[in-house]
């Protein structure tokens, strides 16, 4: 019984260093798409797209932030559980907004990978819940490779606030 322990907080060190990061960086940078204009087509200039999304970041990194981190792998999957919806809500914000014309592409590639992270942000609290250390590890690789590049396009996109280094 011990070893379970034992690799319990190996876990959830592991956690702690990697997914919950992670998680919390792919939050911020889903509200890093938004923008806003003046213009009757509803599309955003480069400068309101970067204020609209510092913004949404802000709104969503404190929401996060304002969630009590899990002191043990059982409290993972509860964490995950009131992660997700945030995260789900910051896309479907972001996704309403129509972001300068040269950068809609791009944009839009930055929702798709943070999308990624919701999966792999469900599998990590399936695989705390089950203990699974090696679930563990390949959902905090998905969850930081989808982080990585949804931070490289917003911070191309001058998006800097809504990157996870910020």
């Amino acid at each position: 019984m011990r070893g379970a322990a034992a690799c319990g907080d190996a876990t959830l060190r592991r956690l702690r260093a990697g997914l919950i990061p992670a998680v919390v960086a792919v939050a911020v940078a889903l509200a890093s798409g938004c923008g806003g204009d003046s213009g009757g087509d509803g599309q955003l200039s480069t400068e309101e797209f970067r204020q609209q999304a510092n913004a949404i970041c802000a709104k969503y990194n404190e929401k996060i932030k304002a969630l009590e981190s899990p002191s043990s792998p059982e409290e993972i999957g509860s964490y995950v559980d009131q992660v997700v919806p945030l995260m789900q809500k910051g896309i479907s914000e972001l996704r309403a907004l129509r972001a300068p014309a040269e950068s809609q592409d791009d944009f839009n590639r930055m929702l798709d990978e943070t999308e990624k992270a919701i999966p792999a942000a469900q599998q990590l609290g399936e695989a705390a819940a089950n203990n699974d250390a090696a679930a563990v590890q390949r959902a905090l690789k998905t969850g930081q490779q989808a982080d990585a590049a949804s931070d490289k396009i917003a911070t191309d996109l001058g998006l800097t606030g809504c990157a996870s280094s910020e």
